[in-house]
């Protein structure tokens, strides 16, 4: 799960900072020219720019990159540099000044540019077999928020076993497909400590937010404990800091079953939200529609050419086609929360 965009639309001049593979490198450039792009029927530009999402030593990134842009060079028969934004925000925004033609972002940044460059979202990260995922909705209190008795079921990206309720999961009947028991929401009274995390989360706060909000609850009446991480979220509510908790499924997982043995039996999920779209691949509207099917297949086909490169970089199995249906969620979370 990559960290959100929420808020768009700024001057992309104060908000996009790129550092190319190469100082002689110019990521506005969309000079055209008659060879490879004739025999594509249209005319393309010699040179394309892909952005990268954040990351702490910008050179190393860039360098990994080069076996997922070189291979697009040569596919394409013209030059793709990979460049990197300081934030997800300047990505949109660099798709929308023409300084980048190729985004890989989070899913609200694909909605975002959709909306505001008319933009195309093409394709979704594939983590885990899937390319959407839930909040799910955790207690250590399951005599209130279950209807039947807790059951173990295996998380098939461990092996681990942890305890659900009300249907979410059973034995090894574990895909983490919600929506599954939202109503159960509605349980949590005036007052209830509930931790949430940064309000830029998907998993962490705005899917449960809607979901509460959907059932009634007015979540300015909760005694709200803020948090930070996945990891930190889960021991608030093993430690009994609060009663109820959000995170993406399962993010047990991420807690050491070593430091933490009895996690999976006191923290109990009992629900799962709507599903959210995975990040993924966008690309400009100035590319000709040819050349963005082509760079669509390109991608898509990308995990058989060298999975090492799409695990090593982005953490993920595949890419497949984006589900419009899916981004629509997206793009209401990105209203919902944009002021926020």
């Amino acid at each position: 799960m990559r960290t959100p965009l929420i808020t768009v639309g700024l001057a992309a001049s104060a908000l996009v900072a790129l550092a190319g593979c190469s100082a002689d490198a110019d990521p506005a450039s969309t000079a055209t020219s008659g060879g490879t792009a004739a025999e594509a029927g249209s005319e393309w530009p010699t040179e394309i720019t892909l952005a990268l999402i954040p990351n702490e030593n910008v050179t190393d990134l860039i360098t990994s990159v080069e076996p997922l842009t070189d291979y697009l060079s040569e596919e394409l028969g013209i030059t793709v540099e990979g460049v990197v934004t300081k934030d997800y925000q300047a990505a949109v925004e660099a798709i929308g000044s023409g300084q980048a033609q190729i985004a890989i972002a989070d899913a609200g940044s694909l909605a975002a540019a959709e909306d505001l460059y008319g933009a195309h979202a093409v394709l979704q990260d594939v983590r885990y077999g899937a390319s959407q995922y839930a909040s799910m909705y955790f207690t250590n209190n399951p005599d209130k928020y279950c209807d039947d008795e807790p059951v173990e079921a295996t998380y098939a990206a461990t092996g681990q076993t942890f305890l659900y309720c009300n249907g979410v999961a059973s034995g090894e009947d574990n895909t983490g497909v919600g929506p599954v028991a939202q109503d159960k929401l509605a349980l949590i009274e005036e007052g209830t400590a509930v931790a949430f995390g940064n309000t830029t989360s998907p998993a962490g706060y705005q899917l449960p937010v809607l979901a509460l909000e959907a059932n009634g609850v007015d979540i300015d009446s909760l005694d709200q404990v803020p948090v930070t991480g996945n990891d930190t979220l889960l021991m608030a509510v093993y430690n009994g800091d609060a009663e109820v908790g959000f995170a993406y499924w399962d993010a047990r997982s991420s807690v050491s079953a070593e430091e933490v043995p009895d996690l999976g039996e006191k923290v109990v999920v009992f629900g799962l939200s709507e599903m959210y779209p995975n990040g993924g691949v966008v690309l400009s509207d100035e590319l000709p529609a040819d050349l963005r099917d082509e760079i669509t297949a390109l991608l898509d086909g990308f995990a058989d050419v060298d999975p090492d490169t799409l695990m090593n970089i982005f953490s993920q199995t595949d890419w497949v086609p984006a589900d419009a249906a899916a981004i629509d969620l997206a793009r209401e979370v990105n209203a919902r929360f944009s002021g926020e």
